[in-house]
């Protein structure tokens, strides 16, 4: 290393040691003399000033005895101690004048003051300690400069022996190569009236793109015209000067990003610091050092890069963004984002897969459309009226409207002359024709009307449950509404009038052997109604209402009777206002035979709600739309759908609102398509072996819906 070199380093090192001392002393002075104005402490007022006044006397001498500019280092290496002795002469009067004031004004000070005097107080300390030491320091640092090597620390204050390690430890870093940068292109606008010309050639050099201007108008006509990333721009010029300027790019939407480094031959703070305050990024003094200044340029050329990379960014986000919002309004076109695709970074993996998932949206919504424009060709008003009209033509249909609510109360269907009432079954002293009937488990069992606490007269709600074809899931649905209108504490019946395919029990675990009175029983004349009921509230997850079944026969000789001999539909009609009136029924549920039939109808009719269960299925479409129609010609009180087996890529609520609009009736619920159900094949109550599922959870807002 070269003698002006380890001048240089050893000078910069005693530098920084004595005026980081020095720098916490004129910091700290000025907090004291802020805090005693506001405190009105006046009397300190003299005393700060004077320690105020010495400390930037200690900085200015230091900066100036220790500057290597003005130094030769012969006066170091020819006598270091004669150096050291003038240098401790001329710091230690104003030190001393610091360090007696400070002894005073922890005397007189208030409480509040006594910190940051302490902290005053401790920096002239330490100053003085590497005062007295400047000597040691010097030759301890000279060794390390000279040989690179450390020796053995001479220094016998600790503080002195601290800096020493931290200086040669940052001596050394400052010491190593900086590694070669590859210098940031960019366009630079140089705004200066002198010398544009040098300042030009001198980037150039460097590898910029140069534009000059000389005036504020011009460098805004060429703003204007080209595109720029940087701009060098003078504080004093003609007209508009640069602060003026300055304040004008910021303001602009487009210019307002682009850095500007300041720069004039004026030595003021002051000036800096509006420049700085109007948005400016740096500020540098004439004559610029070239290495600074190309260091200066690429930290800012380094910055814009990485705020534009941002801002495209965002603006790349606001495209997915924006994309995502034409998805919900039908507008969008995937390939509108092919550029974005294109990049090997997460955000790209992104953008394809909202491509990909778009594409399936898109895919579902033409074949919803597809199905809804099926749909509403399907239940076409003319078509719909033509096939309704010709079956409310026949005779069956009429009687059934003379006897629908509007000429008869639903309430006393039960007519006691025509059956035995109740009182008798319960009264008869010889049970053994029931008793031998059946055998009672503990947990499956025919209803005991003794057991049935009296409870105050009950409005009975009928719902019946049906659908145009088989298929459906209507008895699952059924089960499952059971179960949840039970568990919020309702008295639920379930009638399988389903004759023809009954099915209904074995969800609920009854078997043939279980049961042994049925609805076929009840309709022969065999049976009280309540005598083929059976309480099967063992299927409830937890203590709420009660479920009672009344079981269709699963026996082809019976099946094939009532098929062969029929059966009186009105007999039918009483036993749904008795078996609701004999066991205290909140809610009475009909899982229906699918169709359209005469027992259908006439259960229909009777109905206070109908349920209707149907598919995403074309014939399903048809077939409900004609029930509903024939629905409203029976003066049905309310009707509601129920769509079961929705596919996954279903617009639930874009699917809802195109059924409602089609058929003119509310849609009760959408159940998903769920293969949990496929796996439990009819064995067991969905509901109750999957509380948390998304089908259950529709399935108990559809029961909400109708609880009074």
């Amino acid at each position: 290393m070269g003698n002006r070199q380890i001048q240089h380093r050893l000078l910069v090192y005693l530098r920084h040691e004595l005026c980081t001392p020095i720098n916490a002393m004129i910091g700290y002075s000025e907090l004291l003399l802020e805090e005693i104005q506001i405190q009105q402490q006046t009397n300190l007022i003299s005393d700060l000033q004077k320690i105020h006044a010495c400390s930037q006397q200690l900085l200015t001498l230091v900066s100036t005895i220790l500057d290597p500019a003005k130094l030769e280092m012969s006066q170091i290496e020819g006598g270091l101690d004669s150096f050291g002795a003038t240098l401790r002469v001329e710091l230690l009067t104003p030190l001393s004048a610091i360090v007696g004031y400070c002894e005073m004004l922890l005397e007189d000070a208030p409480a509040s003051l006594i910190p940051d005097l302490d902290s005053l107080n401790t920096s002239a300390q330490q100053l003085l300690t590497l005062v007295n030491d400047i000597v040691s320091l010097a030759q301890q640092q000279l060794q390390i400069l000279n040989t690179q090597e450390a020796q053995p620390l001479l220094l016998e204050s600790p503080a002195a022996v601290t800096f020493i390690r931290s200086a040669t430890t940052t001596l050394e870093t400052l010491s190593q190569e900086s590694p070669e940068k590859q210098v940031q292109s960019g366009t630079i606008l140089a705004i200066d009236d002198s010398n544009p010309e040098l300042l030009a050639r001198q980037l150039k050099r460097h590898g910029y793109t140069v534009t000059t201007a000389t005036s504020a108008q011009q460098a805004l006509r060429l703003l204007k015209a080209m595109p720029c990333d940087l701009i060098l721009l003078d504080v004093i010029m003609p007209g508009m000067n640069g602060l003026e300027l300055l304040e004008k790019l910021k303001q602009h939407e487009s210019w307002r990003h682009i850095p500007v480094i300041m720069i004039s031959a004026l030595d003021e703070i002051d000036g800096a610091v509006k420049c700085i305050e109007l948005g400016a990024e740096d500020y540098l003094q004439k004559p610029f050092d070239p290495t600074l200044l190309k260091a200066r340029i690429g930290a800012c050329l380094e910055k814009k890069r990485l705020r534009d990379q941002e801002i495209l960014y965002l603006q790349q986000v606001d495209r997915l963004t924006t994309a995502a919002a034409e998805i919900e309004a039908k507008t969008f076109n995937p390939k509108s984002l092919d550029d974005l695709n294109q990049r090997s970074d997460e955000f790209g993996q992104l953008v394809r897969v909202f491509q990909r998932m778009a594409q399936e949206v898109q895919s579902r919504e033409r074949s919803l459309e597809q199905q809804v424009n099926f749909l509403q060709a399907a239940i076409h008003t003319e078509q719909r009226s033509q096939i309704a009209d010709e079956l409310a033509a026949t005779n069956h249909f009429r009687q059934i409207q003379k006897r629908g609510k509007g000429s008869r109360d639903t309430e006393n269907l039960y007519r006691g002359s025509l059956y035995p009432s109740l009182s008798r079954f319960a009264a008869n002293g010889d049970q053994s024709s029931v008793d031998d009937r059946t055998s009672v488990t503990d947990r499956i069992h025919r209803v005991d009307l003794a057991a049935i606490e009296t409870q105050s007269d009950r409005t009975t709600q009928t719902i019946i449950v049906h659908s145009f074809r088989g298929g459906t899931g209507k008895s699952n649905l059924t089960s499952n509404l059971a179960v949840s209108l039970a568990k919020q504490g309702k008295r639920v019946g379930i009638i399988d009038s389903d004759l023809q395919s009954p099915g209904i029990h074995l969800l609920f675990g009854l078997d043939e052997e279980t049961v042994t009175l049925t609805l076929n029983d009840y309709l022969s004349g065999r049976c009280a109604l309540y005598e083929a009921a059976y309480d099967v509230s063992h299927a409830l997850p937890s203590p709420g209402g009660a479920i009672y079944l009344i079981p269709a026969s699963v026996k082809a000789s019976d099946i094939t009777r009532i098929l062969r001999e029929g059966y009186h539909d009105e007999k039918l009609l009483d036993g749904f206002s008795e078996i609701s009136r004999d066991l205290k029924l909140d809610v009475l549920l009909i899982d229906s035979h699918p169709g359209i039939d005469p027992g259908t109808l006439q259960a229909i009719a009777a109905s206070g709600l109908l349920l209707l269960v149907l598919r995403p299925d074309y014939q399903d479409y048809q077939g409900t739309a004609v029930i509903v129609e024939l629905a409203r010609m029976l003066s049905v009180e309310a009707i509601s759908l129920i769509v079961n087996r929705a596919l996954p890529g279903f617009d639930v609520e874009s699917y809802r609102q195109q059924l409602e609009a089609s058929y003119e009736v509310p849609v009760a619920g959408i159940l998903p398509f769920c293969e949990e159900l496929m796996h439990l094949s009819s064995s067991e109550i969905f509901s109750v072996c999957y509380p948390d599922h998304p089908f259950t959870q529709v399935i108990d807002q559809i029961g909400q819906q109708f609880i009074r």
